[in-house]
């Protein structure tokens, strides 16, 4: 039996990202996937739209998907997945109960193209038969960061754009699962 193609994306449970080593005709690759303890996500297509006119009227019109653009909060400071974002650099350094872990951003650094996906394991179908959701971004590229400081938790707000890869023309899929799946 085919399960359902409706169903309620509740909260989300997982996200992760990646770095993209390859997108070229022959083959899509990324690299090792990081959690991004994520507080919400916001997606607006973004579409070119033409218009044919004849005798001043509309007679038809076309719309074509450009790219996405993705915003969200991150809780926490994942300096794994800031890396993959900016391009920057993590180091460990000192010893013994003097360790360190340093990030830093110069302004060299170009910040390359990257995987993300959400999963959703409160998905809810009338039939039951959807167990999580999840979205994917093939290629997305960091557009800002900004970091919020206040009483209380701190927050990374960040903007990318997703495009379409060289190697299918795939900008986002939305998947729904029957048996819950990991993101991979």
């Amino acid at each position: 039996m085919t399960i359902s193609k409706t169903a309620a994306f509740r909260g989300i449970s997982d996200c992760k990202v990646a770095a993209i080593s390859a997108d070229n005709t022959t083959s899509y690759a990324k690299g090792t996937l990081y959690d991004v303890p994520i507080k919400n996500l916001n997606i607006t297509e973004n579409r070119e739209n033409y218009e044919l006119k004849h005798d001043d009227q509309v007679q038809a019109v076309e719309s074509v998907l450009q790219s996405a653009d993705i915003s969200g909060a991150i809780a926490r400071v994942p300096l794994d997945v800031l890396n993959i974002f900016t391009g920057g650099e993590i180091s460990a350094g000192g010893s013994g109960s003097e360790e360190t872990q340093t990030y830093a951003l110069e302004y060299n650094n170009i910040p390359g193209y990257f995987f993300l996906e959400i999963a959703s394991a409160k998905a809810h179908a009338d039939a039951g038969d959807i167990s999580d959701i999840h979205i994917q971004f093939k290629k997305c590229k960091i557009q800002s960061l900004d970091y919020s400081i206040e009483d209380g938790f701190a927050t990374i707000n960040f903007k990318a754009k997703a495009v379409r890869t060289v190697n299918n023309g795939q900008i986002k899929s939305i998947v729904f699962n029957e048996s819950a799946t990991a993101i991979s």
